[in-house]
């Protein structure tokens, strides 16, 4: 039987900690240091699991935060210290135990922990059938933490609301209730589920048999725990290693965008985390896509929007992206933005930009680098641009959704895996790429 008390003692405690780790970063800046983006960083990553997961909202939506603050969480880690494998047992007692003990299911469970991350640790598993499984499974008081952390910002923002009336921030309290949301959905595993099953769909609908993902074993998943079988490969950051599997990396790269831009088009959700640890060429040489506890939803038309302007961008016709930025539906009302004003904006700002990327060439991949200092450039150039467009769009009352700050996170991991895979693709022009995922 629970004890009653413990949740309220959780509750306690966190508040606690809450209290002493803020009290040591106002210490900082009480003996002077500057109370910065990277401090308050550091202090997010202190404070574990809820705050991380603000940090990470913070880095992917350039929409709502200062361009300081998006740069700086954009390193914010999500990696933890390792639970005791006691911990973990006991959860999956809990959780499992309605359909038989441990041994039933299991013929062997590793005690080490493959990864350990802020909200769930994984292990790796072996069912009586001979199958390599891993094991999900959520870490302690989770859900308590995140309700009061989110609580706590929730009042403190509505005092300061009520407080202050020309509070700067006045409407982040609809933003909390957003990340609230985003949160709790990441600790419901049978969601996560659903969205590995929904892929699954997608992949057979389109007959792609390139791209796999993990099977979830269903009567061993729960809210706090996900099993899924195990796929064997290599984090495609490696071209030698992945050569030992594949004859060609590139086209891997290929596939693995196609994948995803079809995704967005015929799927119910799009991948919008694969970064190097959740994408990997499986020693079969297929393309294994993993951890879907975050995923966004975009309109088809909406993408066709989002690419004529990457096009425009590319060829630095401005008055076509100003048009497809109107066009992505993402305005109080085309109406009321002056698409000559705008177009000018934009033309002042990436023109800037340019200039001040000559040193290292324009972020355009059909250029080949010339070395790490130019591609790690080139990158940080996409970056700048894509958070310029987004803060020339706010001035002219163009509201980036959260869905398309986890796409334009996306299109950065993916350059980042074509600049070691396929330096000479162009992601908007080469033959070998749809971008709006025709069958």
């Amino acid at each position: 039987m629970q004890n009653p008390l413990k949740t309220p003692l959780n509750v306690l405690n966190r508040l606690q900690r809450t209290v002493s780790v803020t009290g040591l970063s106002a210490l900082r800046v009480a003996k002077g240091e500057k109370p910065d983006a990277n401090l308050l960083r550091e202090t997010f990553e202190n404070l574990g699991t809820t705050y991380i997961k603000i940090g990470q909202f913070i880095a992917s939506t350039p929409s709502i935060f200062p361009r300081d603050y998006v740069l700086a969480f954009q390193g914010c880690l999500d990696q933890t210290t390792p639970l005791p494998f006691s911990y973990i047992e006991r959860v999956l007692k809990q959780e499992l135990a309605p359909h038989g003990s441990l041994n039933d299911h299991f013929a062997h469970i590793d005690e080490k922990p493959l990864a350990s991350a802020s909200i769930a640790q994984v292990h790796v598993a072996t069912l009586h059938d001979g199958r390599e499984v891993v094991l999900k499974v959520q870490k302690p008081d989770v859900e308590t933490v995140m309700q009061t952390d989110l609580g706590v910002l929730y009042a403190v923002v509505k005092v300061l609301e009520l407080t202050v009336p020309n509070f700067k921030f006045a409407r982040i309290s609809p933003i909390i209730d957003e990340i609230k949301t985003q949160m709790l959905a990441e600790t419901d595993f049978i969601s996560e589920a659903n969205n590995i099953e929904d892929f699954w769909q997608f992949l057979r609908d389109t007959g792609n048999t390139r791209v796999v993902a993990p099977e979830v074993i269903g009567h061993l998943t729960t809210k706090r725990v996900l099993t899924m079988t195990r796929l064997h490969g290599m984090s495609m950051i490696d071209e030698q290693a992945m050569r030992a599997y594949c004859d060609d990396p590139a086209q891997v790269m290929a596939d693995t965008l196609n994948t995803w831009f079809a995704s967005l088009m015929f799927a119910k959700s799009f991948h919008a985390d694969l970064h190097a640890g959740n994408l990997m060429l499986l020693t079969d040489g297929r393309i294994g896509f993993l951890d879907f506890g975050i995923v966004g939803k975009l309109q088809p038309e909406s993408w066709q929007a989002c690419m004529g302007m990457m096009q425009a961008l590319q060829v630095e016709d401005y008055a076509m992206m100003a048009e497809c930025m109107i066009d992505m539906g993402m305005t109080h009302g085309r109406d009321k933005v002056d698409t000559g004003e705008l177009e000018r904006d934009l033309t002042q700002v990436m023109r800037t930009l340019m200039a001040e990327a000559k040193p290292y060439g324009t972020p355009n991949a059909s250029q080949k680098p010339v070395n790490d200092k130019a591609k790690n450039a080139q990158a940080e150039e996409l970056n700048k641009m894509m958070l310029e467009i987004v803060t020339v769009g706010k001035r002219h009352g163009i509201h980036f959704p959260r869905d398309f700050a986890l796409l334009t996170k996306q299109m950065l991991y993916f350059d980042r895996f074509m600049r070691t895979l396929a330096p000479d693709m162009d992601m908007f022009t080469d033959a070998r790429v749809n971008l709006l995922g025709g069958r």
